[in-house]
Formats: structure tokens, C-alpha cells, sequence
């Protein structure tokens, strides 16, 4: 089975990471996407050259369907209905985005399409039960306010 992931990469210089969440998938896929909410982020020590990285994980919502990969960047890249990922893909942060961000799990009898049914808003598309949205906190009066995100309770 061929193992599917997220589009990602580094920041440029002066760069927010919802402006570099948006940069790699078009930059990966050709997909255009506008940034919505951060839903989870993870800190791992001891990686390459011994730093540390924050890896992000954003809602974004597709402006473009067209797919129109780098292939020096992927090999590969698809849409992919969430109940096709679930059963045959086996990524832990992504599992644990759906657990914890859409509380997604399967219902008592284990069934996953009904469970998927409770998230799903009338356009089809799934919605997170929480979230982290953008905001600014201001510090003193001579300083630009700071992008700051917050967790809170998602709307749909």
C-alpha cells in the first residue's frame, strides 16, 4: 500500500506558516487554498543536524480542484475521500487530528460512516469540533499587534 502525506516543508524568510501551509500545497499539488485554522502542531526533538522542529497542521480550504504536482517535490497526489484514507492509510497525526480535532472514532457497533455523518456539514465537507483561530494581541501602543492563536470552540 502506498503510503500518503501531507504537503509541508520550511518557512522562507518573513513568512507566517499559514502563508507557508498555502505555498507548499500549491507548491506540491498546484492546488490554490485560502487558510483557515491551525488544528494541531507538534514540537520533536533531535532531528537533523540535532535542532528541534514545530510541525503545523492547518484547515485549508481548497480555491482550486485541478492537481498539478511538482515531481521533484512528489511522486504522487490525489484527492481522496476521508473514509478511503482511514481504511487504508495508517498515519498517526493525521489519526490523531480526526480523534482530537473532529472527534472522529467509530460508533458503538464500529461503524465509521456514521460517525462521519455527525461532522459532516451540508456541503459534504467534515468540520472540526475545535480549533485554533487567528487573532491579534496587542502589547504596548507603539508595537504591532502579534498574530496570536487561540483555541477555541469551531463554528460551522
Amino acid at each position: 500500500t502506498k503510503q500518503w502525506k501531507l504537503p509541508g516543508g520550511l518557512l522562507d524568510a518573513g513568512e507566517s506558516f499559514e502563508e507557508a501551509a498555502c505555498r507548499e500545497v500549491v507548491e506540491e499539488t498546484g492546488v490554490q487554498s485560502e487558510f483557515e485554522s491551525v488544528l494541531a502542531f507538534w514540537h520533536r526533538h533531535g532531528l537533523v543536524f540535532g535542532k528541534s522542529d514545530f510541525y503545523f497542521v492547518c484547515l485549508l480550504r481548497p480555491t482550486s480542484k485541478e492537481i498539478d504536482i511538482d515531481p521533484v517535490e512528489v511522486s504522487a497526489a490525489k484527492w481522496m475521500p476521508l473514509e478511503q484514507f482511514l481504511t487504508t492509510q495508517d498515519h498517526p497525526l493525521i489519526h490523531h487530528v480526526l480523534e482530537k480535532a473532529y472527534e472522529l472514532g467509530k460508533d458503538d457497533e464500529g461503524n465509521l460512516d456514521v460517525a462521519l455523518e455527525k461532522i459532516r456539514n451540508s456541503n459534504g465537507r467534515i468540520h472540526p469540533t475545535v480549533e485554533m483561530i487567528e487573532g491579534d494581541v496587542q502589547f504596548g501602543h507603539r508595537r504591532e499587534p502579534f498574530l496570536t492563536y487561540t483555541g477555541s470552540v469551531a463554528t460551522t
